[in-house]
């Protein structure tokens, strides 16, 4: 998962990667169209880094019992499915 850590230094690194871009460019269009597009990276680092906190939170809580089940279920949930299909196919014919 995504620390807040490596999220505050993506956001940082970002925050450094918009100076240069403003610093690079001319005035005029150009530079409107650079800074829109940082802007929206960083807002999207900023969402994306509140969505995680919820899921971070969630998995310092889980116990590794609830962790096996997860991934049981989510291993047998195909094949169960399938010969839940081969019992239907035969039963329909």
């Amino acid at each position: 998962m995504i620390t807040p850590t490596v999220t505050g230094q993506e956001e940082t690194q970002l925050y450094e990667e918009l100076q240069r871009a403003i610093e690079d460019v001319e005035e005029g269009e150009q530079r409107k169209i650079v800074l829109n597009r940082m802007i929206r990276q960083l807002r999207f680092a900023k969402w994306r880094k509140d969505r995680m906190r919820k899921v971070d939170a969630y998995c310092q809580k889980i116990k590794p019992a609830t962790l096996w089940i997860i991934l049981a279920t989510g291993a047998l949930a195909p094949v169960l499915l399938f010969s839940m299909f081969i019992w239907v196919s035969l039963w329909v014919e």
